[in-house]
């Protein structure tokens, strides 16, 4: 290719680029507002995230704390250490009644206040402690199955549903207890699922349901094998197969 030749497509490169750049600051020029508006928008989305997580955390952080300092005051109240340790049941019933009837309403409060945080299903659970232990056993179901509900996958989840399973089976309703286990046992994050399948098995089989006691111990023995299970619950799911077997 000749220098004469070459020197013009050079030329007519540079034309065609002065000329791009010519009309891409006309068209920016033109739509400044809208390449501004596009701007903004990104950075308030970016702003807004970046708020968003940090409020979460925040408000983690505030209901951790209130139920950290509600537990504390509700362990001083009884007597007991403050951080740790065993509450052990004060002289005065009276004031132990009290004082759970006060800290119940409380730990209810803050679950409401700190709704959608783990420390909230957690206050939720504690609320409902206390109204079993002061004999309110639907106001404890209620709080029961609030702290299931709000814990959301957690193994908090789980344990809320072994409470209202042992409140159910005070009150005589096995089935119901059984259900309540097989939520527990639902939970992957639980590591004490196949404890409370037994337990489901147990159930149904004191409520009569032969059939599924036998299908729940299946699921243990297929999906749990190598899980010890109590002895009195093996014991009666093999009566209830030789039973089923004549």
């Amino acid at each position: 290719m000749s220098k004469k030749k070459q020197s013009n497509t050079a030329g007519n490169a540079l034309r065609e680029m002065e000329a791009s750049g010519d009309r891409v600051a006309e068209w920016a020029s033109e739509n400044a507002k809208w390449i501004l508006a596009a701007t903004a928008g990104v950075l308030i989305l970016a702003a807004g995230t970046g708020l968003y997580f940090q409020q979460a955390a925040t408000a983690r952080d505030e209901a951790a704390t209130a139920l950290a300092l509600t537990s504390g005051r509700y362990r001083l109240a009884m007597g007991a250490d403050i951080t740790a340790g065993p509450i052990t049941e004060p002289a005065n019933l009276e004031l132990a009644a009290s004082t759970r009837t006060q800290f119940a309403q409380e730990f209810a409060e803050l679950a409401l206040q700190h709704a959608g945080t783990a420390a909230g299903a957690l206050a939720w659970l504690e609320a409902g402690n206390l109204q079993a232990e002061l004999g309110m056993q639907e106001e404890a179901t209620a709080s029961f199955e609030a702290a299931r509900v709000a814990a959301n996958g957690r193994a908090l989840e789980a344990i809320a549903a072994t409470r209202l399973a042992g409140l159910a089976e005070e009150r005589g309703d096995v089935a119901a207890a059984a259900e309540a286990y097989e939520l527990a046992a639902a939970v992957e994050a639980y590591p004490l699922r196949a404890a409370a399948l037994a337990e489901a098995a147990r159930c149904w089989a004191e409520a009569g349901d032969a059939d599924r006691a036998l299908a729940v111990f299946q699921r243990i023995e297929t999906d749990f094998p190598d899980e010890l299970v109590a002895p009195q619950v093996a014991a009666l799911i093999a009566e209830l197969r030789l039973s089923s077997q004549r």
